[in-house]
């Protein structure tokens, strides 16, 4: 039987905050929702913590495998999901009891492909987030939202909101592009996968492809979602062996968007997106020693380099960024 939203979940090494998260679905004020867990070859208890999930609410489905990634293991619930919606989220993270009521009423009622909204940062010992332990709920759980007096603005091709200046502050939502923050039309994405030769980054370019496809899309900024701050992570880790498919990966999207977008999107995910990741891809690459994985950042950036792919550099940042590339490349050749 399908359901209105099929939400994914990736399972890696997340015992410690697995009931947490699955508790946040379980609390749902809005019921008509299944949810794809897929145990990524974990090696701890977290399979079991959500087979026994699984056991007493038959809307969790879960998927045993051995260890691919997250980009494998949310391209597998993917290729399961028959939700008229699709969210994300990861298993150290959760999101609030009314999050799924608020966002299917507002897609329903505009008639969207997505809808996205705010998420507040969470952790143990971080300065700049909200503390509390991995078996406790945020006190912002306690928030009744009257779903009817809800504010959001409707984006009809949501990357062009990612620039402009009359969209205030809202642009960020569709710049970041963590994919849990947004729930998504499942015929809208659904031969969409994510690219699993990416370790960091592989959110952004799924991301990406959806926004070429000029959909159309709301945005609230009510934070729906709480994003575990996790500094082992391999995107706070930032560490050159990934720099390489990085660069890859989004070379690859860079020669899409030349071929099959307007020039104007084109223009607009070149600076928004494209020399947002390369730029940071230098400076993680700018901070490794090793010679040999310098040399092999800099052969993926010349091949950049040599397909165009860094000619179109708009704006300051984008320009800059170009020049430190191309003495990259020169330096470590």
């Amino acid at each position: 039987m399908s359901h209105k939203i099929t939400i994914i979940i990736p399972i890696y090494n997340v015992e410690k905050y697995l009931p947490r998260c699955l508790d946040s679905v379980l609390n749902q004020t809005f019921y008509d929702w299944s949810a794809i867990l897929v145990d990524d070859g974990s090696p701890d208890d977290s399979g079991k913590i959500a087979d026994k999930y699984a056991a007493h609410d038959d809307r969790f489905i879960v998927v045993h495998k051995k260890n691919a990634g997250v980009s494998a293991a949310r391209n597998t619930a993917l290729d399961m999901a028959d939700g008229e919606y699709i969210m994300f989220l990861d298993a150290d993270d959760c999101i609030h009891p009314q999050t799924m009521e608020i966002l299917y009423k507002i897609a329903r009622r505009e008639d969207v492909d997505v809808v996205a909204f705010e998420y507040d940062r969470v952790a143990h010992n971080a300065p700049d987030a909200v503390n509390f332990p991995p078996d406790k709920m945020p006190e912002s759980f306690k928030n009744k939202y009257d779903t009817d007096k809800i504010k959001y603005k409707y984006v009809k091709n949501l990357i062009t909101r990612s620039t402009n200046s009359d969209f205030g502050p809202r642009s960020w939502y569709v710049q970041n592009g963590m994919i849990w923050m947004r729930m998504y039309r499942r015929r809208a994405i659904n031969d969409l996968r994510f690219d699993t030769k990416m370790r960091v980054f592989e959110d952004t370019l799924f991301w990406s492809m959806v926004l070429m496809r000029r959909l159309s899309g709301v945005i609230t900024r009510l934070p729906l979602y709480y994003y575990t701050v996790n500094a082992t992570s391999a995107l706070h880790a930032g560490a050159g062996q990934t720099a390489v498919g990085t660069i890859a990966g989004f070379g690859k999207m860079a020669d899409e968007y030349r071929k099959k977008a307007n020039r104007r999107d084109a223009r607009i995910w070149y600076k928004r997106f494209l020399w947002s990741i390369l730029s940071r891809v230098y400076r993680d690459a700018m901070r490794t020693t090793d010679v040999a994985t310098r040399r092999d950042i800099a052969d993926a950036f010349k091949k950049l380099q040599t397909v165009g792919v860094l000619d179109l550099a708009p704006g300051m940042h984008a320009r800059r960024y170009r020049r430190r590339i191309l003495d990259f490349i020169r330096q470590n050749s």
